[in-house]
């Protein structure tokens, strides 16, 4: 039988364009059952793309949650290219985050007329209101405050171009990764990245998170040292599969 086709308008949901960029989309009225693949066509001002999705949950009254299948950097890009409106102004470079922009356009008002520029807004002013792809070229920003800022104001919108910023610092690696909402796929980018996991900060809050897999679990107290390990195993901050698999690994 022929996957049923799945057609979604960006344009109808503003919603739509951050569940997408997450890795996962709510269609109300879906009436697929658990596990059913089908094919989600997105179309936004800039084209559609097709792709894969799979149902992981079901509401038989409202409809289903889907994730889309080889959700990766590529096609969350794909997604905030689709979803940016098309526009005569010229963008932000990529490298430049929308803090350091209104940085550089205060230095060319002085340059121009010699006079003190009007005074910027706070940073959260100057994130407001940002498109899905400013979203993305922000989460790049080589600053922390930047960086942090976008994260509370955009939440699930930008986890996973932050996970890919290198500059990332320990504090903002553990705070996502304590978050019990963080997709799997994006806990697993914490967990496969050696350098974090050396952190003890992040290996702490990978293992308060209620989401993280045994296989996970194993990968993380397995760098602990011995008096961190008898501490997982009876810190109640933890649950149960991680004290569990504390304790075998304190025995073996």
């Amino acid at each position: 039988m022929a996957r049923q086709t799945i057609i979604l308008e960006l344009a109808d949901n503003a919603q739509f364009a951050v569940d997408l960029a997450a890795g996962g989309i709510f269609v109300p009225g879906c009436a697929l059952t658990l596990n059913d693949e089908c094919d989600l066509v997105v179309r936004g001002p800039n084209g559609e793309l097709e792709i894969t999705a799979r149902v992981v949950y079901v509401d038989p009254a409202k409809g289903a949650g889907l994730e889309l299948v080889g959700f990766g950097p590529a096609v969350k890009e794909r997604i905030a290219t689709l979803a940016l409106e098309p526009t005569l102004d010229m963008e932000p470079d990529p490298e430049t985050s929308v803090h350091e922009v209104a940085t550089e356009d205060a230095d060319i008002a002085d340059d121009d007329d010699g006079k003190p520029a009007p005074k910027q807004g706070t940073l959260q002013d100057q994130l407001r209101g940002l498109s899905l792809a400013q979203q993305v070229r922000t989460a790049n920003s080589a600053n922390p405050a930047t960086r942090m800022a976008l994260e509370r104001m955009y939440g699930k919108a930008v986890w996973e171009a932050l996970l890919r910023n290198p500059r990332l610092t320990a504090p903002e690696v553990a705070r996502l990764a304590r978050m019990g909402t963080l997709p799997r796929v994006q806990i697993e980018t914490i967990v496969n990245n050696g350098a974090w996991l050396q952190l003890p900060e992040v290996r702490r809050a990978l293992l308060s998170n209620p989401r993280l897999g045994t296989d996970q679990i194993l990968r993380v107290l397995r760098l602990m040292p011995k008096h961190e390990l008898k501490v997982a195993s009876t810190a109640t901050a933890y649950p149960f599969a991680v004290r569990d698999q504390a304790k075998k690994l304190l025995r073996d």
